[in-house]
């Protein structure tokens, strides 16, 4: 039987709008972050109610699991592995003022991904973390449609894990603010997206 697994983005805070690094930082949800975690319920109403809600614990994550699952009695969990990943002393700045700080890091890090902030993870690592936690979730056997909501790196590397590639390709999938991907769980225990699926669903920044 195949079983699917929605890959969920948390809806706008105000350091997306002003384009700064949000990291592990726990900005929480704007007002217009909360409408489209409404939206975002209405229009998966034939999906809902999913079996299991797993949220990052950082709040913009647990807010907008939570008003996906209104209404509905569906347990939202969290697991800190599906944090975003720690931009070190980049949190809080946007590109501009990085590069000025930092001149030549930010390029790196987005071609090679062998830069990492004071403080910071690698791409490797926050790769290695989420999809070692997704894993956990997916080999489950309770359920048939569950949620991760989670942010835009942890979705762009689980989004290269499913497909086979590198770490550092995680920069083509940025998942807009509380788009919903679904992965398709194989009996198998194989991960796979239609191609369709991959279509309008993303952000290219940087």
């Amino acid at each position: 039987m195949t079983k699917q697994i929605y890959l969920i983005r948390h809806g706008e805070t105000d350091w997306n709008q002003a384009r700064k690094f949000q990291g592990q930082s726990d900005i929480p949800l704007n007002e217009n972050g909360r409408a489209q975690a409404a939206q975002l319920a209405a229009e998966l109403h034939d999906v809902l109610p999913f079996d299991r809600i797993v949220a990052s614990d950082l709040g913009r994550a647990i807010e907008t699991a939570e008003i996906i699952g209104r209404g509905h009695a569906t347990p939202v969990l969290t697991d800190p592995g599906f944090r975003e990943i720690n931009f070190g002393a980049w949190e809080g700045l946007n590109e501009s003022e990085i590069k000025a700080r930092w001149p030549g890091d930010l390029q790196k890090w987005f071609d090679t991904g062998d830069i990492v902030a004071e403080g910071g993870e690698t791409q490797d690592e926050l790769y290695d973390r989420v999809w070692r936690r997704f894993r956990h979730w997916a080999d489950k056997a309770d359920y048939e449609k569950m949620a991760i909501v989670c942010h835009g790196g942890t979705g762009s590397a689980l989004i290269c894990a499913v497909l086979g590639e590198p770490a550092q390709s995680m920069h083509k999938y940025l998942l807009k603010n509380t788009a919903a991907l679904a992965i398709d769980v194989e009996g198998d225990g194989r991960y796979s997206i239609d191609d369709e699926r991959l279509r309008s669903m993303f952000i290219r920044w940087g």
